[in-house]
């Protein structure tokens, strides 16, 4: 099978790298508010992985979760030489459920997605010097429709 896209190959670079999670039902959600909330038009890389940005948050039994995804992004960061960085964590992560029944922690799981998400903030001043870093939580409203909120260094 050949599929030809509509799509032309992206020719704009890019200085943005996006850490958010695999769930596909936020997925359609966090495209439309990276193109269009953030104004990055699809011009960003992606590092998307169960859990997000938790991803490059040490875990004492799973290390070399982190220690892989801090070498890619490490890697995204020198070869595209990026500045900024978007971590995005969401409500009702199933990374963060398989957490808390192998892993239970003190805080309730939005308040631990936030912590993780400064944690994630810190580390990330070792991928590259000067990166910019905002953090955002998705969720969703009474109706359905996903949104998004800034969270406070």
């Amino acid at each position: 099978m050949t599929y030809r896209c509509r799509s032309e190959i992206q020719r704009v670079e890019t200085d943005v790298l996006a850490i958010h999670c695999s769930d596909y039902r936020f997925q359609a959600g966090l495209r439309e508010f990276l193109d269009e909330g953030l104004k990055l038009q699809a011009s960003y890389d992606a590092l998307v992985v169960p859990g997000g940005p938790q991803c490059l948050v040490e875990l004492g039994t799973l290390p070399k979760f982190s220690w892989a995804s801090r070498k890619w992004a490490r890697l995204l960061v020198r070869l595209h030489s990026l500045k900024r960085l978007v971590l995005i964590a969401h409500q009702d992560c199933g990374w963060y459920r398989w957490l808390e029944e192998s892993q239970p922690a003190q805080l309730p799981v939005r308040q631990r997605q936030e912590a993780d998400l400064r944690t994630a903030r810190r580390v990330a001043g070792d991928l590259g010097s000067g990166l910019a870093i905002e953090m955002y939580y998705a969720g969703w409203d009474d109706g359905g429709i996903v949104t998004l909120d800034a969270v406070p260094p």
